[in-house]
């Protein structure tokens, strides 16, 4: 594993401090369209059934016949005009025709960036016909601006 600039080797156990948090809630996405979405901070040894228990029982998600999970680098990269509204019009096809929910790293770099504007283009231009989800699984040092997530009693 490699190291930090201490010559120590970065170890979850050492270096990361769970601690109570509230951060939870609805978030406003800026931009065209503002759509607003839901938020969670969990801790890396969430079980999965609490996690699809919060989504469908609490966030009232229809439960997925598919899941699709986009992953790649989160280098940007250029993709032609063709091969983006192909790969857009695939994903949002694939999704709304299976009742798929559609994972991903949570960044708007590389190909998530490109998830994310095919979903967002989808939301704009079909008011409710053949809801999308999407979620996003970020760690949270890479979000942008998350004190604001955290509510003030807990800061």
């Amino acid at each position: 594993s490699e190291g930090n600039f201490t010559g120590e080797s970065w170890d979850r156990h050492r270096h990361v401090r769970e601690v109570p948090t509230d951060a939870f809630g609805d978030i406003s996405f800026g931009g065209l369209g503002q759509k607003t979405g839901k938020y969670v901070r969990v801790s890396t040894d969430t079980s999965p059934e609490l996690l699809y228990r919060l989504l469908t029982e609490q966030w009232k998600l229809s439960p997925p016949n598919l899941l699709i999970s986009v992953t790649g680098g989160a280098k940007n990269f250029y993709l032609k005009a063709r091969l983006k509204n192909m790969f857009h019009r695939g994903l949002i096809k694939v999704a709304q025709t299976t009742g798929a929910w559609i994972i991903s790293g949570g960044m708007h770099t590389g190909v998530m960036k490109h998830v994310g504007q095919a979903v967002r283009d989808h939301a704009l231009s079909s008011a409710m016909q053949g809801q999308i989800v999407a979620i996003g699984v970020a760690t949270w040092g890479m979000i942008h601006n998350r004190e604001a997530l955290v509510h003030s009693e807990v800061r």
